[in-house]
């Protein structure tokens, strides 16, 4: 492998990356502002409070967190030869590599949020050494997949996704170990599955019918347009399955607003 074809791997990866991070930004401040809501009700000891509102944040997270993870698998494709400007070989590199970190930001909302959750409780050295321990599994991973000619760089997200997921498990375990009130995380982070299932099947409709019947090579369209009707469909299956309360979406900026225009 050339120092060229390396650097060149490396830019795509970045530019990868930088996509990733789009998302994972608006999942922070959801986990950020749960903390001083759950220590309230601790401190008032009002232990049916901290698990509702711990279960509400699990919604939100999922709610947020899952379209996103599904679109960017689904999307990886036009996406990065929108945003990357990427084509051939390049494009085929860094769709796998979108492909795979999009499955990431599912996993990523779930650390954050079990993150929140037991430094509420007092627990915040748990999730550091959890944090850790997964680094070293990510390590060992892309160092022998890395280093695979017939893998190459894409070893290095299959490693950030085995990272996520022993982070995850751990976190999980943590919150049941040192958690009382024991929130129902996986039924609630998952409850929005079949809004974002029915998105998926929508944004792979529109996307196959744009490139194989209408024959359009617009990298715009074949972005935008799946992504509208991905959003429309998402939103609408939200509503239709009443996926989140009212109160859930008092943890969301404007969520009085929210709640009145989804009419929950």
């Amino acid at each position: 492998l050339s120092q060229d074809a390396a650097d060149t791997m490396k830019g795509i990866y970045s530019m990868t990356m930088t996509i990733f991070n789009m998302p994972c930004a608006f999942i922070v401040p959801i986990s950020v502002s749960v903390i001083p809501a759950i220590t309230s009700y601790l401190t008032l000891k009002n232990d049916a409070g901290v698990r509702a509102t711990e279960e509400s944040a699990a919604r939100i997270t999922g709610l947020l967190s899952l379209p996103c993870s599904v679109g960017l698998c689904l999307l990886a494709r036009p996406v990065m030869a929108l945003l990357g400007g990427y084509s051939g070989e390049k494009l085929d590199l860094a769709t796998g590599l979108m492909a795979v970190l999009g499955v990431c930001i599912f996993l990523y909302a779930i650390i954050q949020y079990t993150n929140a959750v037991m430094q509420s409780h007092g627990y915040a050295h748990v999730p550091v050494i959890n944090m850790l321990l997964s680094g070293g599994v990510k390590l060992v991973v892309v160092y022998f997949l890395a280093g695979n000619p017939n893998i190459g760089i894409l070893g290095v997200p299959i490693g950030t996704i085995l990272c996520y997921v022993s982070i995850a498990v751990l976190n999980l375990i943590s919150i049941r170990r040192y958690v009382p009130q024991k929130p129902a995380i996986l039924r609630n982070i998952l409850r929005p599955f079949v809004p974002a299932a029915t998105m998926g099947v929508a944004v792979y409709g529109i996307s196959w019918f744009l490139e194989n019947l209408l024959h359009i090579t617009s990298r715009v369209i074949l972005c935008g347009a799946p992504i509208a009707v991905g959003g429309a469909v998402y939103l609408a299956m939200v509503v239709i399955t009443k996926t989140i309360t009212a109160e859930d979406c008092q943890l969301l900026p404007k969520g009085d607003k929210i709640a009145k225009l989804l009419r929950l």
